[in-house]
C-alpha cells in the first residue's frame, strides 16, 4: 500500500506538469497573436488568451509552492458535501466544506464522510489538495442546517 503523502505529492507533480504545459502553450499563442496581428480582433484575442495565461501562471505558482512545502492540517465540522463533473460529463469530483474552506477529496473519502462530522483534513497549504481526511473521535456530530 502506497503512502498517502507520496501518492498526493506525485499527483501534485503531475498537476504541476500539466498546468506548466498549458501555460507554455498559452505563451506560444500569445507570442503568435502579438507577432501576427495589429487589428481589432487581435486585441480581443490577446486579452482573452492573456487572462487565461495569468490564471494558469497563478495555478503553476501555487503548485510549485506546495511541491517543496510542508503539509497543513485543518479541523472542523463538515458543513457541506457535494459532487459535480469538472468537464460537464466527465471527471466526477467530490467536495467538502470544512470551516468555510472547500476541499476536493477522493471518492473513497467522500463516501466515508458525512455532513456534521468533526474531521481533520491533512492537505497542501496553497492548492488545498487533500492528502487524508480523518474523523476525530470523541466529538459529537453536529446538526448542519
Amino acid at each position: 500500500m502506497e503512502d498517502p503523502e507520496s501518492s498526493a505529492r506525485s499527483s501534485l507533480r503531475r498537476s504541476t506538469f500539466i498546468y506548466a504545459l498549458m501555460l507554455a502553450a498559452d505563451v506560444l499563442v500569445l507570442g503568435f497573436i502579438a507577432a501576427n496581428g495589429a487589428s481589432g480582433g487581435a486585441y480581443v484575442s490577446l486579452t482573452v488568451v492573456g487572462l487565461v495565461g495569468l490564471l494558469l501562471c497563478y495555478y503553476v505558482l501555487q503548485h510549485v509552492r506546495d511541491l517543496g512545502g510542508m503539509l497543513a492540517e485543518s479541523e472542523g465540522v463538515v458543513t457541506r458535501k457535494w459532487t459535480r463533473a469538472d468537464l460537464i460529463i466527465a471527471m466526477q469530483s467530490y467536495y467538502i466544506t470544512v470551516e468555510r474552506t472547500i476541499f476536493r477529496v477522493r471518492a473513497e473519502d467522500y463516501l466515508y464522510i458525512d455532513t456534521g462530522m468533526y474531521v481533520k483534513v491533512v492537505h497542501f497549504p496553497h492548492t488545498l489538495n487533500v492528502v487524508t481526511v480523518h474523523e476525530i473521535a470523541g466529538r459529537p456530530r453536529t446538526e448542519v442546517p
